[in-house]
């Protein structure tokens, strides 16, 4: 049907009875991850900076953005400020949003096939309750829950269209945006979809959008200096040919864990359904091109997670009429068994195994490594005053637990690193590294992006303990309770010259 598409009347408790199975079987699969991870932690401290001096910075005084995600980390800021613990709030705020983006799956259903069985509407948000991917990242404590409501909502704007869905659809494009970088390609998706759907612009959306967003964009350009996040100037260099290696071998592994299920069905032709192709083609290309992410479990394909599960309903939902009742009950049984053991099997592995397949680490692996740094970062924070200066690998748990200063050494919230650094590697959001000579210039009190958690202190050969003491390091080590896996020691660099908790100042020659 094409031009002006008539509402269909909501029925708000019908869909939201739908929603609730996929919704508490969303809840228990969250809980087998139930993680921060450390990118999370960056937000954070951005949140608490915004909330305790009213600079949205990283270390005070220095306007760098590396964070990619402003809605979410405005969002956090307000939380600390009303006292809430990050930590805690990050996961339930996100558990709410899962819950929202459920029943908004439910409601595009209902827009999509109003007179679909109600029985048949269970299986988009069982789909997604069973989604290892959706449960790992609606745990994680970044915005990947709040980026996939915005964009089902902004899904639903623009095929319910109406002048005040416009006005929706456009408010709703500028936050997405506002809250991922890759909002800006979804919202144009979406705004190409509605004019081939209706054959004319969506107007009072562009007009929305350009209201909401522009200023947000001028102020962002002129508070950092640069129009795009400081990721962006890391995350876009290095070879492309290897980049888009690493970034099919990223959107592979989707297609092997949930593709039977999730991508089959955009085969099938259904009426209005160029939707899911018009976004899942270009955005699917597009984390590719970028290498897709470090991060296992695929967040950067979660929000489109709900236009697949309504996908795939609609899809098993046209044998309904062709098959009796009996068979097509076991087909859809089935299809949701077979789902269901394959998403366990993923989870299970996902949750539990601490490593990484070419450079995708598992959400075991990122939980451990949080919990880690932040124990690190505990246990130094009694010991830093204002003046020090760390450098990190990681630069969430850690720096957030320590409340220091510091110098995140892959470049992610340094201008320096991510400009004039060269791409060492192809990993996404790992593609430079800062020289030591650039390190040292800035005189930190300790070196953490060179570091050891073994079951012993490390012991340098009498060459590296030289070399470190002509550059005015040595190492230390000290012993972290809870550190036990392999630890308990951690081994770092400490300058000579100053004291350090428990660690005096070595003046020998």
């Amino acid at each position: 049907m094409k031009g002006q598409q008539a509402v269909i009347p909501a029925r708000p408790l019908r869909t939201l009875a739908l929603a609730l199975p996929g919704i508490a079987l969303l809840v228990v699969h969250a809980r087998k991850f139930w993680f921060v991870t450390d990118d999370a932690f960056i937000s954070f401290i951005y949140a608490r900076n915004l909330a305790e001096h009213g600079q949205l910075v990283y270390n005070l005084g220095d306007r760098v953005d590396g964070y990619t995600n402003f809605l979410w980390t405005v969002l956090l800021a307000g939380v600390h400020r009303l006292g809430g613990a990050l930590e805690a709030w990050s996961l339930w705020l996100a558990t709410a949003l899962s819950a929202l983006t459920i029943v908004l799956a439910v409601r595009l259903g209902e827009h999509l096939d109003p007179d679909a069985p109600a029985p048949r509407r269970l299986l988009a948000p069982l789909l997604l309750g069973g989604s290892g991917a959706l449960a790992c990242w609606t745990s994680g404590g970044l915005e990947t829950a709040l980026f996939s409501t915005l964009v089902t909502a902004s899904a639903l704007c623009a095929l319910e269209a109406s002048p005040r869905r416009d006005l929706v659809f456009g408010v709703l494009g500028a936050l997405g945006a506002m809250t991922r970088p890759e909002g800006l390609l979804l919202f144009a998706l979406l705004g190409g979809f509605a004019l081939v759907d209706r054959r004319r612009a969506p107007v009072r959306a562009l007009v929305a959008f350009a209201v909401l967003f522009g200023p947000y964009f001028v102020w962002h350009w002129r508070y950092y200096g640069f129009p795009f996040p400081n990721t962006y100037y890391v995350k876009s260099s290095g070879a492309r040919g290897e980049t888009l290696s690493q970034g099919a071998f990223y959107v592979g592994r989707f297609a092997r864990d949930y593709g039977i299920w999730l991508w089959l069905p955009l085969v099938v032709p259904l009426r209005r359904g160029l939707m899911v192709l018009a976004l899942s083609v270009p955005f699917v290309l597009y984390v590719a091109s970028v290498g897709g992410d470090f991060m296992g479990l695929y967040r950067f394909l979660v929000p489109l997670l709900p236009l697949w599960a309504v996908h795939a309903e609609r899809a098993l939902g046209r044998l309904g009429p062709r098959l009796p009742a009996p068979a097509f009950a076991a087909l859809a049984l089935g299809f949701l068994g077979s789902y269901g053991l394959a998403s366990a099997r993923v989870t299970r592995k996902a949750s539990t195994e601490i490593g990484a397949e070419r450079g995708i680490d598992t959400p075991g692996y990122l939980r451990k490594y949080a919990h880690d740094r932040a124990l690190i970062g505990q246990w130094m924070a009694p010991h830093l005053g204002p003046e020090d200066l760390l450098t990190v690998g990681g630069a969430g748990a850690q720096v957030w637990y320590a409340r220091a200063r510091a110098i995140d050494a892959f470049g992610l919230t340094d201008r320096f690193i991510a400009h004039e650094v060269p791409a060492q590697s192809t990993r996404p959001g790992h593609q430079k590294f800062a020289p030591d000579t650039y390190l040292l210039s800035r005189r930190p009190t300790v070196l953490c992006h060179t570091y050891f958690i073994a079951p012993a202190p490390h012991v340098p050969s009498a060459g590296e303990a030289a070399m470190w003491r002509a550059r005015g390091y040595h190492w230390v080590s000290v012993v972290i309770p809870g550190l036990d896996d392999p630890g308990p020691y951690y081994s770092f660099l400490k300058r000579l010259d100053r004291s350090f908790g428990p660690l005096p100042a070595d003046t020998s020659p």
